[in-house]
């Protein structure tokens, strides 16, 4: 019988978990991506409260693929958990980006993780907004 490439196997992948902040302090919410420099499947993951974070490729928490990455992170008010939902549509909008742009794209935010066989714990993402004194 015939089974199309990539359905039943994926890469290896490995947990990682870690923290972003920005200017020091924990970015209480947006998202995380690892992107393998090979390519594949991007790992995501959703930043908590405290700025941590745990990623996912295939399976929920199941990690990022084994290799070299290239990271963005992204925070707009929109994925506030606080925020009271709008009425009505929320439309196209992500809202207002709350962190320097250069941190969304996986080209130019300079951020890169390299993920071991057995696991990457407690990565520490530290963004800078450039603005001294800045809370």
């Amino acid at each position: 019988m015939f089974s199309p490439l990539g359905c039943s196997s994926h890469p290896a992948v490995a947990p990682v978990s870690g923290k972003v902040t920005l200017d020091g302090e924990p970015l209480r919410f947006g998202s995380v991506m690892f992107q393998a420099v090979s390519g594949g499947q991007p790992a995501t993951g959703t930043i908590q409260q405290d700025g941590t974070f745990s990623l996912s490729t295939f399976s929920s928490d199941d990690g990022a693929i084994v290799g070299q990455h290239r990271v963005r992170v992204v925070c707009y008010n929109s994925q506030d958990p606080s925020r009271p939902e709008a009425s009505g549509p929320a439309g196209d909008s992500l809202g207002q980006l709350l962190i320097p742009e250069k941190y969304t794209s996986l080209g130019a935010s300079g951020l890169t993780a390299d993920v071991p066989a057995d696991g990457l714990s407690g990565h520490q993402i530290a963004l800078e907004s450039g603005k001294a004194g800045r809370r």
